[in-house]
């Protein structure tokens, strides 16, 4: 099969044309820049058919970009990852975050229905769209209401909404993903668990203090694995049902306490931990944890312990920001 990813060369994009290649798919994508990707060239040397320097360049958010881009493509599916995914940088320029996250999600949707309508499409979406809808007595299903309560998730809800009415109004086969917390090797350092695997690794090689900077140490998410997530979205590719909304996550809570003291477990030296008020946020939820039955009915389960994903993010930074090279 022939398939197209937005935002390839962000850190689920390159897992996911990992896990495409390694299934014996053909993959091409469409990159925001022309800037180096190495873990996409690491790619290439294993999978020589695939080709980083043929990707499309464009931002979603250029309709004709986008549209040129699939129609070269001509693919039998599109997972459209590209977006602004990091809640603070949508809070910084909301304008930006709704017109990339909504906007170019709708520019994605045109551009199928119009060069691929036979093909699928999974949009890959966000836990985050739920906010409000979280209860601390209950996982969240996909019945649950879309109640953001951060810019991106209102970015993330309305672009589930705009999926949704082009499977409505096209009939082009759209599916959505509403994917929990997930991280893994590659993972930005701009999220909890890659900021504090990189903090423990720069400790270890005598760069920084032995003092690893929180925030909201009893907060509570569903984590997955990356890689866990991404067969995810293979499945909903495969299997899932045009119109229908799965959430992909573990369906289990770990705090943020947790991750630091499993990541404790591994790291060769010791240091304190120290709350500071700046990382920790002014209205939180407390707890979110989700359903995942709808999802696991087409096959797919989590199945990477988190302890494994923490420990191999680990490893990653100690190699990763020692040789300056490291994924955003």
């Amino acid at each position: 099969m022939r398939y197209f990813v937005t935002g390839i060369g962000g850190f689920a994009g390159v897992h996911l044309a990992a896990a495409l290649l390694a299934a014996g798919h053909e993959v091409t994508g469409l990159v925001r820049t022309r800037r180096p990707h190495p873990e996409l060239e690491a790619l290439a040397a294993s999978y020589p058919a695939f080709r980083p320097g043929a990707l499309a360049g464009g931002d979603v958010v250029d309709a004709e970009a986008v549209r040129a881009a699939i129609a070269g493509a001509r693919p039998d599916g599109v997972f459209h990852l590209a977006g602004i995914a990091f809640v603070p940088r949508a809070a910084a320029d909301p304008a930006r975050a709704l017109t990339v996250n909504v906007l170019g999600t709708r520019n994605v949707l045109a551009a199928a229905a119009c060069e691929a309508p036979a093909c699928r499409v999974v949009v890959v979406g966000s836990a985050d769209a739920y906010g409000a809808s979280a209860n601390a007595r209950a996982p969240i299903t996909e019945e649950c209401a879309l109640r953001p309560v951060s810019t991106y998730g209102l970015s993330k809800a309305a672009a589930d909404m705009a999926a949704f009415q082009a499977w409505w109004e096209t009939g082009l086969a759209v599916v959505r993903a509403r994917a929990f917390n997930h991280t893994g090797p590659g993972q930005s350092d701009a999220f909890v668990c890659s900021d504090f695997a990189r903090q423990i690794a720069r400790i270890e090689r005598g760069h920084a203090p032995p003092v690893l900077r929180v925030g909201n140490l009893a907060s509570a998410r569903d984590f997955s694995d990356v890689r866990d997530v991404v067969r995810g979205y293979l499945a909903l590719m495969e299997r899932g049902i045009p119109g229908e909304a799965y959430n992909l996550c573990r369906g289990e809570t770990v705090t943020v306490g947790g991750i630091v003291e499993q990541l404790r477990d591994d790291a060769r030296v010791s240091f304190e931990v120290v709350e500071e008020a700046t990382r920790v946020r002014r209205r939180e939820i407390p707890r979110v944890v989700g359903d995942s039955t709808r999802a696991q009915a087409l096959g797919w389960a989590p199945t990477i312990p988190l302890r494994q994903t923490l420990r191999e993010l680990l490893a990653y930074w100690r190699v990763a920001d020692a040789s300056g090279e490291r994924q955003g």
